[in-house]
């Protein structure tokens, strides 16, 4: 349980580091308000990694082999607007902002992991 605590509050970092890493390049188009945001999008991004994203990966997985890999890349693009559409406080203004937060955020997300194991 505590684990589960730990990288709960660990991707909610992710994202408010990756927030800034896309405000620099992109300034105004990745927005979180504040660490709550962080923490609710954090939770249902979780959420939906664990659920919805096994199916899509499951289901576009004669694609993935076709595209080496990118639709993979848009599965998570998917899941991050998905959950910025639903999260109050957490906007991301268009495709490109969606395509660099996805990859900034799988990138510090596997960092922060990996320096706290």
């Amino acid at each position: 349980m505590f684990k589960i605590l730990i990288n709960w509050v660990l991707n909610a970092i992710a994202f408010l580091i990756t927030q800034r890493i896309i405000d620099h390049f992109l300034p105004g188009q990745f927005h979180l308000r504040d660490i709550a945001t962080a923490l609710i999008a954090a939770l249902l991004l979780g959420l939906i990694n664990s659920t919805v994203r096994p199916i899509l990966q499951l289901l576009t997985f004669p694609l993935t082999i076709l595209t080496l890999g990118l639709s993979s890349l848009a599965i998570n693009v998917l899941c991050l607007v998905f959950v910025s559409r639903f999260v109050p406080g957490f906007y991301i203004a268009g495709i490109v902002p969606a395509i660099a937060g996805s990859i900034v955020l799988s990138i510090v997300s596997t960092f922060l992991n990996w320096f706290v194991k």
